[in-house]
């Protein structure tokens, strides 16, 4: 019996050897396996210039994202702004888009004036722009405009169009009510308000009577076709104001149009108030004197 017990503690001692090298052997993997982390080695692998698409993407998109935010932040702002403050919004934005109008009319008139008459005396308090001869900027005119931007085209637009339209014609956006408001703008607010109170600011501005003014109204309108000019732009344009544009929206759609408009408006009232220079002012030797106004 003592042969076979000794085999049987042999054979266990050996099963337990091995039972506790195999447990080494796990431990000692199982310690390398922590040692060896997978970011760590990703950005080892970035540092020492491996593929770094997915990282440039993922900046990329994060940057492309704070852009986006911004913008909309800004846009958004910018709509509170004349959902919260219409009057305010109208004033600024059309009282600033009518003095840069009338800039650019007395800019392109100026020189037209000077490449059409090589031999035009300049005062002596013109300005030189690049290198060509210009005609003094008129203050007091871009003044008038810019009052008759903000007060009329702004402020007093917004109430017409948003508050005394909807209470007269109904707030819908259908073929009926949008032509309804078309025709009032075109025939009643245009010849008796919109355009009158221009030459009624400027008037005041350059400080002469409402007679006279009304009577700069009445030639631009039968000899320089203002009405028609009016009609011809802003009769489509109103279309779309009234029928797709948000009411909100709607001084600011009608501020940007007539930026282009009242470079029209104010050549035509330069260029009748040129013609009433020359019949009033013209001299024997033919110089012509320049009245403000």
């Amino acid at each position: 019996m003592q042969p076979h017990s000794n085999m049987a503690k042999g054979l266990l001692t050996w099963f337990f050897l091995l039972v506790a090298l195999c447990g080494c052997t796990t431990s000692t993997t199982a310690f390398s396996t922590v040692s060896a982390p997978e970011k760590p080695t990703q950005w080892l692998k970035i540092r020492r210039g491996g593929n770094n698409k997915g990282i440039v993407s993922t900046a990329a998109r994060s940057q492309s994202t704070t852009t986006t935010s911004l913008n909309s932040s800004l846009l958004g702002a910018v709509d509170t702004f004349y959902k919260t403050m219409p009057l305010a919004s109208a004033f600024v934005t059309c009282g600033f888009k009518a003095s840069l109008a009338d800039f650019f009319a007395q800019k392109r008139a100026a020189r037209e004036e000077i490449e059409g008459n090589d031999d035009y005396n300049v005062e002596n308090d013109s300005i030189i722009l690049d290198g060509i001869e210009e005609t003094p900027f008129e203050k007091r005119r871009n003044f008038a405009f810019l009052l008759y931007g903000g007060l009329y085209q702004g402020m007093a637009q917004q109430v017409i169009y948003n508050e005394i339209f909807p209470v007269l014609f109904g707030q819908g956006q259908d073929a009926e009510t949008v032509l309804s408001k078309v025709l009032c703008d075109s025939i009643f607010v245009t010849p008796f308000m919109c355009l009158p109170v221009a030459y009624v600011v400027k008037s005041v501005i350059f400080q002469y009577s409402l007679v006279e003014a009304f009577s700069r109204y009445k030639d631009d309108v039968l000899k320089n076709g203002l009405l028609v000019k009016y009609w011809s732009l802003w009769v489509p344009v109103q279309c779309l104001t009234f029928g797709v544009v948000p009411v909100h929206l709607r001084i600011a759609f009608v501020a940007f149009v007539s930026f282009f408009w009242l470079i029209i408006f104010s050549s035509i009232a330069a260029k009748g108030q040129k013609e009433r220079d020359e019949e009033l002012c013209s001299l024997e030797d033919g110089v012509t004197c320049h009245i403000d106004g």
